[in-house]
């Protein structure tokens, strides 16, 4: 450019050479100036098109319109000066054109100078992009420390991540015990059923047994005793029932004295401190007045100097009265020393509070910050963003500038010379520049969306994370669930193993009484047998006494015949021999009616026995019914448990797809993961199983039970049929037996209470789940 401007700027120098040289070559110029003109014509609409179109950025005040119309003045001098070559052709060759080159040369100066105006506006352009650049890098490496810090979140998460495997890991260890608790409860379950199949067998033994007592006559007062023992039951539940509403009470009662004990303390813990207070004033004023003592006694030593001769008697006084200031003043100082110590506890107490308060502001000030420094790196990141999008749009508009303003250089540079090469390197520098700047834009771009590609996984992972977490919190209440379980169902063992050890002791007694019965029972069998012989005997010899008297009663008819008319007045022989033989009969006569009196009551008693039994059946029907009832229940339970399994089934195939899922997503698969939650799964299975197998164990229970109570019911309503006799030995039998019916319907109905609470239990704990 300055080489063409001195060019430019000797051409007014040369003008007189010049003006001679063009008169002579008209022609060649007129060459020259026809492909000036097509070519300044073409120009001139390029350059108008372009000064039209474009918008500069660089100057807003109008600084490119002077140099628009100086470019305007020199196009039309252009046309001019062509227009007047064309008319010095039809002009003679004397006239000289020098003042329209002089003209020219002014608007060519005039040219050059807009474009080094130009050249500096683009100058100012190139540094402002430079300025832009520096500011990119600036973004570029506060995003890098941007995602430095999302790597230290990263790693905070994969430290979470550890956590969580642990807990993984724990929950296996939990797992592997719970399964080591199962085969407890099988090996219990194996030990109840071995003595469910004693038992079995000692039923049938006492069924046995039951079946030859049968046979034996029972009377009526038996159910009578039942009934006083259901009765007696009854009360003693009652009674147990409200010692146990007592010792609630008496639990509220207790907790709220050591509520009131509690605000008591502290109370007293205020007054000790008031009087801790009071006793540090007392403490000083003791200490001033000792103070004022130990002067006014070394006044008093000084006096005592002074009045030796006085002193002797008051010597004695003064020793005591500092015997007592020692004293006072070893209590002085053990009370000190207490005050002191309690002082220390007390700050001691206070410190650990404090220290407790601020640890707890502490947690709660990091977890605040932890909050705030998230929130504000979200709006710091979305802030960076919108200012990036800013950036990138100045950037595109700054695009659309230079290519504009690089297509007027191309032009200017095709209309201009060849030494304007200078122009033209720098123009492809800033070419470069500008390649460079998308290059970089696009490498920003790229980086950017790699950034929200990774902030998005990042989403994800968090919120992944946030998933397992409250899968994890699920399964922990699902095994704290469990684990309750688990202890109800061992309690509910150890009670049943109670109740069985109980019915083993109950059946021992059981099976001695009913020796001892059945030793009665054979010695009242032969008393009786003794007796039926007796009886029998009996019976012969007065049938063999009637049989005699019969004949002396015709022999002495025979013989009264021929002496009736001797004595009237005297005693005939035969009606002596019945008075001797009415005596006997008299007596069996009697013995007989008392038997038939006692039969006729027996018979009272037992159809008074037999309604009580019909009603006692009518009882057993309705629990019977109730017992169904609760069967049906407990299916419908059994039911909802397999619904149960099939859901858990469901839910932890749902859990594996969506870890699986989710490991995909992070790209971090785990074996010894999955196989924890499989171990997990499994055992949530398996104590669902344990579950639903308990209650099939309570529901086989209760149908043994019921079956058993059925049999019962049936002895006693075949023993009300036969008839009774009225022996004493039949009545204790049948007393001891229904005794012993009795204390077995008391196990039942406790069975059944302990199966309902089983189910209602059952029931909760399903509608836990």
């Amino acid at each position: 450019m300055a080489a063409l401007a001195a060019n430019f700027s000797t051409l007014p120098s040369l003008r007189p050479s010049k003006s001679c040289f063009l008169s002579l070559n008209r022609a060649q110029k007129r060459l020259a100036l026809k492909k000036l003109c097509i070519r300044k014509n073409h120009s001139v609409w390029m350059v108008k098109s372009i000064l039209h179109n474009s918008t500069s950025s660089f100057n807003e005040n109008g600084a490119t319109e002077p140099a628009r119309i100086l470019l305007e003045r020199l196009f039309a001098q252009t046309q001019k000066l062509e227009e007047q070559i064309g008319r010095e052709l039809r002009i003679p060759q004397d006239v000289e054109p020098g003042w329209n080159l002089g003209n020219l040369e002014s608007g060519l100066q005039a040219a050059l100078t807009a474009l080094n105006k130009k050249e500096e506006d683009l100058q100012e352009a190139e540094s402002k992009l430079f300025l832009e650049y520096v500011e990119l890098n600036h973004a570029k490496e506060d995003l890098g420390r941007r995602e430095e810090e999302m790597s230290s979140a990263c790693s905070k998460l994969e430290k979470i991540e550890e956590e969580l495997k642990q807990a993984n890991l724990n929950l296996a260890s939990r797992a592997t015990e719970i399964e080591d608790l199962k085969l407890q409860l099988q090996e219990r379950d194996q030990q109840i059923s071995a003595t469910r199949s004693a038992l079995f067998f000692k039923e049938d033994e006492m069924n046995k047994m039951t079946g030859e007592l049968m046979k034996k006559r029972k009377e009526a007062a038996d159910m009578e005793s039942e009934l006083k023992s259901m009765s007696q039951l009854l009360n003693e539940a009652n009674k147990v029932v409200k010692r146990q509403e007592l010792e609630l009470q008496e639990f509220h009662k207790a907790l709220q004295e050591k509520e009131e004990e509690l605000e008591d303390s502290l109370t007293i813990r205020k007054n000790e401190e008031e009087k801790l207070k009071v006793s540090e004033a007392n403490l000083q004023k003791q200490t001033m007045s000792w103070l004022l003592a130990q002067e006014e006694l070394k006044k008093l030593a000084e006096d005592a100097s002074k009045h030796m001769g006085e002193a002797t008697e008051t010597l004695e006084d003064f020793k005591r009265v500092k015997k007592l200031l020692a004293d006072v003043r070893s209590e002085l100082v053990s009370s000190q020393k207490a005050l002191l110590s309690s002082r220390q506890n007390m700050e001691n107490q206070e410190k650990l509070l404090e220290y407790q308060l601020a640890e707890l502001e502490e947690d709660k000030r990091s977890v605040m910050l932890y909050m705030t420094t998230l929130k504000d790196a979200h709006v710091e990141v979305q802030r960076e963003r919108t200012k990036l999008r800013v950036a990138e749009a100045q950037n595109k508009e700054l695009d659309r500038d230079l290519s504009v303003e690089k297509e007027l250089v191309k032009e200017l540079q095709e209309q201009l010379n060849k030494a304007r090469s200078d122009l033209q390197q720098a123009i492809e520098e800033t070419s470069f520049l500008h390649e460079e700047l998308k290059r970089r834009s696009t490498e920003f771009q790229e980086s950017q969306c790699l950034l929200l590609v990774k902030e998005s996984e990042l989403v994800e992972a968090r919120l992944e994370i946030q998933h397992l977490k409250s899968e994890q919190a699920c399964l922990q209440l699902v095994l704290q669930e469990k684990d309750m379980e688990i202890c109800n169902a061992r309690k509910m063992l150890a009670a049943v193993n109670q109740e069985i050890a109980e019915l083993r002791v109950f059946m021992a007694n059981k099976e001695d009484q009913l020796t001892q019965v059945m030793t009665e029972l054979k010695e009242k069998d032969e008393h009786v047998r003794v007796i039926q012989h007796e009886l029998h005997d009996t019976k012969l010899k007065f049938s063999e006494a009637e049989t005699v008297v019969e004949k002396i009663v015709e022999l002495t008819s025979k013989l009264v015949e021929p002496i009736k008319d001797k004595d009237y007045n005297a005693l005939s022989p035969s009606e002596e021999m019945d008075h001797l033989f009415k005596k006997p009969a008299d007596n069996l006569k009697w013995q007989k009616k008392q038997v038939e009196t006692e039969l006729e009551i027996t018979k009272e008693t037992l159809r008074s026995k037999e309604m009580e039994v019909l009603a006692a059946q009518r009882a057993l029907t309705i629990k019977d019914k109730e017992l169904e009832m609760v069967l049906q229940k407990l299916g419908e339970r059994e039911k909802e448990g397999r619904h149960m399994k099939e859901e858990v089934v469901r839910d932890g195939d749902d859990l594996r797809k969506l870890y699986a899922l989710a490991q995909e997503k992070i790209g971090e698969k785990n074996i010894g993961d999955l196989a924890i939650e499989k171990l997990q799964l499994e055992a949530a299975q398996l104590e669902v199983q344990a579950a639903t197998s308990a209650l099939q164990k309570l529901t086989e229970m209760s149908r043994e039970l019921l079956v058993k109570a059925s049999l019962s019911v049936e002895a006693d309503y075949d023993i009300s049929i036969f008839p009774h006799s009225g022996s004493d030995s039949e009545a204790q039998t049948s007393v001891v037996h229904d005794e012993c019916n009795g204390e077995v319907k008391t196990e039942i109905l406790r069975l059944s209470a302990l199966t309902e609470q089983l189910v209602k239990e059952a029931g909760i704990a399903d509608e836990l789940y």
